[in-house]
């Protein structure tokens, strides 16, 4: 799930991929780290395919990232809108990114996995056949990553949090697509 608007894509969704350690491991409480370390390198090894600059792993974006995936209920359909009405800009604002006043641009895309389908490379490979998530995803305009990854049983919650700092007077504004 992600707020994009549609890319073609010339890249088959089932190409086999980069080799990113962990990438084929079922996400599990104990490897979480080595999850979203797989995540991002999956789609840096995508936008490097394109030619794009790769995404450096942000901290901030990162516990906003791991603070929703806690909060998404398995059971229940992904959404963006949080507990309390939290917005992806106002979580990725109140863990700290872009502090001082500045604005970002940024946005947010979820997935959800279960069993041995919650590999990395799985979710990352779904994202990147759906063509709004593919654009979210290897958009230029994005140069910091956070993933989030939770377990509950043998399913898998992930989060993906891609944003920029925007310097004041460039004519941009904060954005969720």
């Amino acid at each position: 799930m992600t707020a994009a608007l549609a890319a073609p894509s010339t890249h088959a969704a089932t190409a086999p991929g980069p080799s990113c350690k962990g990438a084929d491991v079922p996400a599990t409480a104990q490897s979480v780290a080595a999850t979203r370390s797989a995540i991002a390198c999956l789609i840096d090894a995508a936008r490097a395919e394109r030619e794009l600059p790769a995404l450096k792993a942000d901290t901030r974006l990162r516990t906003a990232a791991q603070r929703f995936a806690r909060s998404l209920d398995p059971a229940k359909p992904l959404t963006h809108a949080g507990p309390g009405g939290s917005t992806p800009l106002s979580r990725i604002a109140d863990a700290g990114y872009a502090r001082g006043g500045a604005g970002f641009s940024a946005a947010e895309t979820l997935g959800r996995s279960k069993g041995s389908l919650a590999t990395s490379r799985t979710r990352v490979r779904k994202w990147l056949a759906a063509a709004a998530t593919r654009k979210l995803l290897l958009s230029a305009k994005y140069r910091d990553i956070g993933v989030g990854v939770v377990t509950r049983g043998d399913t898998a919650t992930f989060v993906v949090e891609v944003a920029s700092p925007v310097s004041a007077g460039s004519g941009s504004s904060r954005s969720s697509r």
